[in-house]
């Protein structure tokens, strides 16, 4: 793990908990429309910050840990880059 790797996942915590508590604020009508919203910009973030293969190699992990059933956590971080060992 590298040096920067603590404070990235402190602020990607934050990061969450900021979002979370900002969609809280919005008006009830708006609520349902930004899990679609804040998926459209992460998955166009991935994209420009990683390229359209690895991005695809990302979502695809996103996809089979979501059909395995499970969530990622509202409190922490899926590591979706890591090869499975």
């Amino acid at each position: 793990m590298s040096a920067h790797q603590p404070d990235r996942l402190a602020d990607l915590q934050r990061a969450m908990r900021l979002i979370s508590e900002a969609v809280a604020d919005l008006p009830a009508e708006c609520r349902d429309l930004a899990a679609n919203a804040l998926l459209n910009v992460a998955a166009e973030t991935v994209v420009q910050d990683v390229g359209c293969p690895e991005a695809g190699r990302i979502f695809a992990r996103l996809a089979d840990f979501l059909t395995r059933g499970l969530q990622p956590p509202a409190s922490g971080a899926v590591s979706l880059t890591a090869f499975d060992a």
